[in-house]
Parts: C-alpha cells; structure tokens; sequence
C-alpha cells in the first residue's frame, strides 16, 4: 500500500481544520491513502468527571463519537483512515503515531502564537519541523488558489560543491507538489548580504573582492541562474533577491500571494551547523504563506535515535 498523507488536526472540535482540507487535496491528487489523526484528550472533561473509571469510560466513548461525526463532516473520502487519541504527552504521542505510520508527508495548522511566545513554549508545527523524519506542510487558514503559485527557495551550493544536494531534493518535491495541485512553479536565490564596509576590507586583500556587493551579487547570481537551468528552469522561473534570508522570503512570498514556500532545512551559510528549519521557523511567523519543509537526505530524526 502507498504511504498515506497524515492530516494532524487541531484539538478543537469546532475548528475549521484546514490542514485536513489540504490534506486532502494532496492524498487526492496523488492517489494515496488519507491518514486524519487527532489528539482528544481534555483536561478540562478529566477534571469535571473526576477519578471514577466507569464515567471517564463513557465520556471518551462520547468525544470519540463527536469526533468521528465531525471529521465524517469535514471529509468526503470513505477509505479516510482514523486515529482518535488520547494521551496526556501530545508531542509524545504525535511522535509514536509518526513513527508507526511512517507518511509520505505530514500536514499541521501551524498556530498563531507570537515569536516570544513560539520561542518559550516551542509549538507543534516547529516540533514536527525539526523532529519529523518525512515532510512537513505547515498551513494557515487560506485557501490555495486555483492554480497555486509554488516558490522553491533554494541555495546552488557552493564552489566546491555547486550543485548542492539538498537545493535538488527542495526543486523536486517543489515540482511535484506543483504538479499534484495543478500549480505554478517559482524559484528563489536569497543572497544573504555582506555589509558593504566588510567588503572594501576583504577587498583590499583580495582583489577579486574589489568590486564591492554588487560584484558578489552578480557572481550568486549568475551561479543560481546556471544551476536552475542545469536544472530544467526557464530563465522567468528564477529570481534572486537580497537580504536576511527569512524576513527577505516572508515579504517576497507576500508581495507575489504565493501559496506554498519550499525550504530545506539546512542554512548553507553556516555549513558547520545544522539549523533544522530556522528559515521555515522564521517564514511561519512572519508571512500567512504555507510552508513545505524538506529533510536532507540522511536526515537522523532525534525521535529514532
């Protein structure tokens, strides 16, 4: 059997539930199996029906009904496979039920928390990301649109390795997912930028160096543009941009309405550290755009070792 999408919904069982939505929408296109998984445990109805087995008992066998008749609700497939949990450890029991399923791609409403907030109390949506062996789809509460713009956001490599593994693996998921949602596919180069004085001073030793930014502009430039074309894409499918790699994203994906960003999650300018998805961190905050995360091959989940 196909390894299924894992729709993850919110607790609430009047919420709206987009991540299903487009769950949905994905298993549909791809032709494979459905998984909705949801987490019903209530502190609040364990507090009201107190220690007594047999009314707790008949409490969880009423929540697990009003589930069942609420995702019945929200989807139209009948092979929709379900697992109503109920487990005090959310992370933990998200974590088992990964792990036993193993999906092709797990899809969350990311929260809405602010960035202190996100940073004290690390929410679901940034655990999945960082912990997750498969892809992680991050929604909000959008719609796509009919035809969905699609941006990769991709880093060539460098000189040593110039066509670097994980920017393919980032182009390919982000064609296939345009493919599925009948979208349009983009591809983004974000130079991270070098204060200008910083350059003088390297280029006074270096003379490469000598013509300032706009000299390393055109250098990552015109890398990007060889290695999107050794990869298949037209020249107007690829734009570079310049600035703080998340913000300069967030805003680009606002100002273009795109759907989905695509992102890996290693940042290439600190090779000697893995930041396991900073940059999608960072975008889910700032922007209302949905974000597709995609593990480096090799990628060692912390939940298997």
């Amino acid at each position: 059997m196909s390894t299924p999408i894992l729709a993850i919904l919110d607790s609430d069982l009047k919420a709206p539930q987009p991540a299903l939505h487009k769950a949905q929408q994905i298993a549909d296109a791809r032709q494979v199996p459905l998984h909705v998984l949801v987490n019903a445990y209530s502190s609040a109805m364990v507090r009201a029906v107190g220690v007594d087995q047999e009314r707790q008992n008949a409490a969880r066998a009423q929540i697990h009904k009003a589930w069942q008749k609420r995702i019945g609700e929200l989807t139209d497939r009948d092979d929709c496979e379900l697992s109503i949990l109920w487990q005090k450890d959310s992370m933990a029991a998200l974590r088992d039920s990964i792990l036993v399923l193993g999906p092709a791609m797990v899809v969350v409403h990311t929260s809405e928390e602010g960035v202190l907030r996100r940073h004290l109390f690390t929410p679901r949506d940034w655990q999945l990301i960082r912990k997750a062996p498969c892809p992680v789809l991050c929604v909000h509460g959008h719609q796509w649109a009919s035809s969905p713009k699609i941006l990769a956001a991709l880093d060539p490599g460098s000189e040593e390795q110039p066509n670097d593994p994980l920017a393919i693996r980032v182009l390919d998921a982000a064609r296939q997912f345009a493919s599925n949602v009948a979208g349009a596919l983009q591809a983004c180069h974000v130079m991270d930028e070098v204060d200008d004085s910083l350059i003088l001073l390297v280029g006074e030793a270096i003379p490469d160096y000598s013509g300032g930014m706009e000299k390393v502009r055109e250098f990552y430039r015109e890398r990007f543009l060889k290695f999107g074309a050794a990869q298949g894409l037209d020249q107007d499918q690829m734009t570079t941009l310049s600035g703080p790699v998340a913000p300069t994203l967030a805003t680009y994906c606002e100002e273009q309405n795109m759907d989905v960003l695509v992102v890996g999650t290693v940042h290439r300018n600190l090779p000697e550290r893995l930041l396991l998805g900073a940059t999608a961190e960072s975008v889910i905050t700032r922007a209302s755009t949905d974000v597709l995360v995609i593990k480096p091959e090799g990628f060692q989940s912390p939940w298997q070792a």
